[in-house]
């Protein structure tokens, strides 16, 4: 699939305005996914989907911090 920028349809003035937009939307569409789940619904799964949780979580968090170290920001 050939897209709008490949074929030189976006002036490249916008390039940075468009990824900044792009990034502050993928935040809120994934705090609007976070806001969505309901907590004691999973506390009520039991402890085994509760601990998944936490531990994917806390594997996320890891490598993010980790990326942002390497990367120097």
């Amino acid at each position: 699939m050939i897209g709008l920028r490949s074929l030189d349809l976006i002036p490249q003035a916008a390039l940075p305005w468009l990824a900044s937009a792009s990034g502050l939307l993928t935040v809120v569409a994934m705090a609007a996914l976070g806001l969505q789940t309901d907590i004691r619904a999973v506390a009520r799964a039991g402890g085994r989907v509760a601990a998944a949780v936490v531990l994917s979580l806390a594997a996320l968090l890891a490598l993010a911090l980790l990326l942002i170290r390497l990367m120097g920001l």
